[in-house]
């Protein structure tokens, strides 16, 4: 995700409309379409603003791989989740196979 749709994403979530977001940040909404349609970016102060605003840090607005890192590394837990899943079912079936031979 990148900054455009992190301040769109996070304007949505608190309801606003761009109007909204502009006037809290003193600017026109025109700025703030701009920004979330990546024709402009905002100056550091807006940057420093919106994370205020958010309640979010200026490292997550500004940087695409913190997300990007994130979804990965959930990406690779439910992997492992299903692998020991797998394991989880094949040793059941190994255990029944065990009783069904024992009881022979």
């Amino acid at each position: 995700m990148n900054l455009a749709e992190k301040i769109m994403k996070h304007r949505k979530q608190k309801g606003w409309s761009q109007e909204e977001l502009a006037e809290q940040l003193d600017i026109s909404r025109q700025s703030v379409s701009k920004w979330e349609s990546s024709a402009s970016i905002p100056d550091l102060d807006k940057i420093i603003r919106l994370s205020e605003i958010f309640g979010v840090s200026t490292d997550y607005l500004l940087k695409d791989e913190i997300e990007e890192t994130a979804d990965t590394q959930e990406a690779e837990e439910n992997d492992k989740d299903r692998e020991e899943e797998k394991r989880y079912q094949h040793i059941k079936r190994i255990r029944s196979f065990i009783m069904i031979v024992q009881q022979m």
